[in-house]
């Protein structure tokens, strides 16, 4: 969804940059430590928290060519795990393997300084890192810990102003009638939509929104035309109720309302990230 406040997306486009500084050095650390085989994602912090956008309906071309795009989005997630990579060798198809559980041991004590998955905690009693990604990230933020971030609550105080909008509820209740008129049944909004397709897929557990479609489980082209007929049935009423336009324009008001109730806070972490993002490449360059 377009509209993100100008500051805001500034500062988020830090977070990465500033994540894969820490990762260099992480893994210049490690190599100093004498491991030149390891994965080639590392590790390199918790990641800083988002500002996520109310799901929408896909187009109409999106919905009848793909559904909600559930099983491919599976299966490229699946390509990416079995794809990993071997950094010492410099494969870039071959999965990474140890080549001994001490070594994979060696490698995550030198990463995080805990042994056998040990978590170290901070003298509040908090999760914290030592080992490498420890020496690197005291040596971007000037401490183990990242700065406090305002982004959590912008984000929540986002949703709240769009939760309350008048237009969005209002087009979100004639898209619901518009679907059951198709003969699909009651749903929330495009999210609950999108939750309750992927039942057809996986017919297990409970619906936080109602009740899960009944019947499955079914084979996997059933399921997907199922999918691809409940997408359809959202785009075509989404089409017809303005919804999407009503949903941009609820969450670009309530962004803005939200990022300019907090703005000092955000201007005062984008300025921490950037210092952070100098540091961190000044460490590099030593």
């Amino acid at each position: 969804m377009s509209g993100q406040h100008p500051l805001l997306a500034v500062t988020l486009e830090m977070d990465p940059q500033v994540r894969a500084v820490v990762g260099r050095l992480t893994e210049a650390c490690l190599r100093d430590a004498g491991l030149d085989r390891f994965p080639a994602q590392i590790p390199a912090g918790f990641p800083g928290p988002a500002v996520v956008p109310p799901q929408q309906s896909p187009t109409l071309a999106e919905a009848r060519a793909n559904g909600y795009g559930i099983r491919a989005a599976e299966t490229a997630g699946q390509a990416d795990a079995d794809a990993g990579t071997n950094a010492g060798a410099g494969a870039t198809t071959e999965r990474f393997t140890w080549p001994s559980p001490a070594e994979e041991r060696r490698y995550q004590e030198a990463l995080t300084g805990g042994a056998d998955g040990e978590t170290l905690t901070d003298d509040a009693g908090n999760p914290t890192l030592g080992g490498c990604v420890g020496e690197a990230r005291s040596a971007v933020y000037g401490e183990v810990a990242a700065p406090a971030s305002p982004v959590t609550v912008i984000d929540e105080a986002a949703r709240a102003g769009y939760a309350a909008d008048p237009t969005v509820t209002s087009a979100t209740a004639a898209w619901s009638d518009c679907l059951q008129q198709t003969g699909q049944p009651q749903l929330l909004d495009p999210a609950d939509a999108r939750r309750f397709a992927q039942y057809f897929h996986y017919p297990i557990g409970e619906r936080p929104g109602g009740p899960v479609p009944e019947g499955g489980p079914w084979p996997a082209e059933v399921a997907r035309e199922k999918e691809i007929g409940l997408a359809v049935a959202d785009a075509g009423c989404a089409d017809r109720t303005g919804l999407r336009e009503a949903q941009r324009l609820a969450w670009e008001k309530a962004l803005d309302a939200a990022v300019d109730r907090h703005g000092a806070e955000l201007s005062g972490y984008r300025d921490a990230m950037a210092a952070a993002l100098r540091q961190g490449q000044q460490a590099l360059a030593d």
